[in-house]
């Protein structure tokens, strides 16, 4: 509860702001808890100033814009990571939404809302369908990730995250008022695959009438993907192709959008206080780094990335620069059990069913590579966090970016 005691600065700089002609109305929006009572004892305060209109918000009114403004949500993705998600949800929603949120939750936090991610809304909004492109680790499943929440949210639409666009008109209900498609890498994960490209030319006559009826659809994709896939894809037969298209250029995140996203992910991030003291002097040329990628904070902010790292500009420096190299030995320095536990998911096309029934094909490689099935277990939860993440909804070990499978 807020105390008239906590304005008496506030009350002395609006006096002197109304003597100056500046100031006729006062408003006051605060987290803290405000009874009628204390509501009235504060527009008082602020009359006895001379301000000639004041009005007063509290957490009761903060928490009311929260629950009944949909499009606030979408729009301020972070509030989904606020408190009790089923308070803003149906129970039939939430219980859709719990795998989304659960792999997301440590990164809601870190969320700043890029105008790319503000363009992706409004195709959804407008077309009911977007693409969106952009180099490895420019931020495309976290766009995604956020327009599925927003979509159970938004429309309460059924959320189905798909690998093969044939799946996309098995699964399709007409019945169903909304669903929600997301196909991440949809015309290949690290390289060009053309039979997912001749199977979305079987089904782009269907897309339409499913938009029509209240599908939503979300694809991503890698530029260099998709520059060889739209050799192959008849975008003729579906404008929205062209049309609805959100290219994430990293290039194009503001100076302001990249010290958010570093700061961020150093305040929320794993790394001591002794580290971010270090290292603070150096953040502005790291967010203004030409190779500065939003992984680059995550790498930043996590010690298994930066366990060898020298603070010295030029280090820094070639930490950001050279960000591919980096993760390689990143891994090679790994134990061979961890090494094992990561080469498991990535035989496995980056999706490790748990629990684990190994293949013989499996079983042998993890001899060879030194390790076996209970070690790996223990690497894989020894490595929850930085280099692989667990969804309980699918029971599904994936790696924490799809960069760490390039490496």
């Amino acid at each position: 509860m807020i105390r008239t005691g906590d304005l008496s600065d506030e009350v002395e700089k609006t006096r002197r702001l109304v003597v100056a002609g500046l100031c006729d109305s006062y408003l006051l929006m605060t987290n803290a808890g405000i009874s009628g009572t204390r509501a009235e004892e504060v527009t008082t305060l602020f009359e006895g100033a001379g301000v000639k209109h004041v009005s007063v918000f509290g957490s009761t009114w903060i928490d009311q814009q929260i629950r009944e403004n949909k499009r606030l949500r979408m729009l301020v993705p972070r509030v989904y990571g606020l408190g009790d998600f089923s308070q803003i949800l149906d129970e039939r929603a939430y219980v859709q939404a719990r795998a989304i949120l659960e792999s997301m939750r440590e990164d809601l936090a870190k969320v700043v809302v890029t105008d790319a991610y503000r363009r992706a809304v409004e195709a959804i909004n407008k077309h009911s369908f977007v693409l969106l492109i952009g180099e490895p680790a420019a931020g495309k499943t976290t766009v995604a990730s956020l327009l599925a929440m927003a979509a159970l949210d938004q429309w309460s639409a059924a959320t189905l995250k798909l690998d093969d666009p044939g799946k996309v008109a098995e699964r399709w209900n007409p019945e169903e008022p909304s669903q929600f498609f997301w196909l991440d890498d949809a015309f290949g994960v690290t390289q060009y695959e053309d039979y997912l490209v001749h199977r979305w030319n079987h089904i782009l006559p269907q897309i339409r009438p499913m938009l029509r009826k209240g599908a939503k659809i979300v694809m991503t994709s890698r530029d260099y993907i998709y520059n060889r896939a739209r050799k192959d894809l008849k975008e003729s037969a579906f404008p929205l192709l062209k049309e609805s298209q959100v290219v994430i250029d990293v290039h194009d995140l503001s100076d302001e959008e990249k010290r958010q996203i570093l700061y961020n992910h150093l305040k929320l991030g794993k790394q001591p206080h002794s580290f971010r003291t270090e290292i603070k002097p150096y953040l502005e040329s790291v967010a203004n780094h030409r190779r500065f990628i939003p992984e680059t904070a995550r790498r930043l902010a996590d010690p298994i990335f930066t366990r060898d790292l020298f603070i010295d500009e030029y280090y820094i420096g070639q930490f950001v620069e050279r960000r591919e190299q980096l993760l390689q030995e990143v891994l090679q320095g790994l134990d061979v059990d961890s090494k094992a536990a990561l080469a498991l998911i990535y035989m496995r096309n980056g999706r490790l069913e748990s629990p684990i029934e190994l293949q013989s094909s499996e079983r042998e490689a993890l001899e060879r590579l030194g390790s076996d099935i209970g070690r790996c277990i223990a690497a894989l939860e020894a490595l929850k966090g930085s280099l692989v993440v667990h969804t309980s909804g699918e029971s599904i070990w994936r790696f924490k970016h799809p960069t760490i499978g390039d490496a």
